[in-house]
């Protein structure tokens, strides 16, 4: 038998310790997903227009967030796609918002990892927020962005339900019109408007 070929049963062990790490990856991301879901702070999100033409792919409506900036001590010292961490506050209105974006995470209070843009001014961080789809059923997607597009523009009261905890952030519903879309489109459905 020649040394240099691998025993057989540490190839088998090797190919079910490959299959294992595989099968928990997904295993543990949908676990994040969830955990945040279950027990992150609510926050509502004021949603902005989007491109119409950009605005739908696949089973999920593309969402755009009116607030996506927010002071910074030193923007100078941050690189467009690195990785800050935004505070998040709620303002008057009762929709979230930002009041401080840095490159180590706050110390108390929720914060979202987010990717910084740009700097604007001498203080002020532009960043992209980590969610921006809110998947729905196949068969309703067509309408909710349909929906979502009209309220955004005309009488802007679509909004997202988004929950925080530990820097993850998961949209938990988009409401459109006061309501969740999804409800609001089955009630279209069985009036026949």
């Amino acid at each position: 038998m020649n040394s240099l070929i691998p025993d057989r049963k540490i190839l088998l062990a090797c190919f079910y310790a490959m299959a294992a790490i595989q099968l928990a990856v997904p295993v543990v991301m949908i676990a994040r997903h969830e955990i945040v879901l279950d027990s992150g702070t609510v926050y509502k999100f004021r949603t902005a227009p989007v491109d119409p033409y950009d605005a739908f792919r696949g089973k999920y409506v593309a969402l755009r967030f009116e607030s996506t900036e927010a002071p910074c001590d030193s923007p100078s010292s941050l690189r467009h796609g690195q990785r800050v961490y935004a505070t998040v506050k709620v303002n008057p209105d009762g929709f979230a918002g930002f009041s401080n974006v840095a490159d180590t995470p706050p110390s108390e209070g929720d914060y979202i990892g987010v990717e910084f843009g740009s700097a604007q001014g001498k203080g002020t961080c532009i960043f992209r927020l980590p969610f921006d789809r809110f998947y729905l059923e196949e068969g309703m997607a067509p309408e909710a962005e349909r929906l979502y597009n009209e309220h955004s523009r005309g009488t802007r009261d679509a909004w997202a339900m988004v929950r925080v905890k530990s820097g993850k952030a998961v949209i938990e519903d988009l409401y459109v019109g006061g309501k969740p879309v999804k409800d609001l489109i089955r009630e279209i459905r069985t009036s026949g408007k």
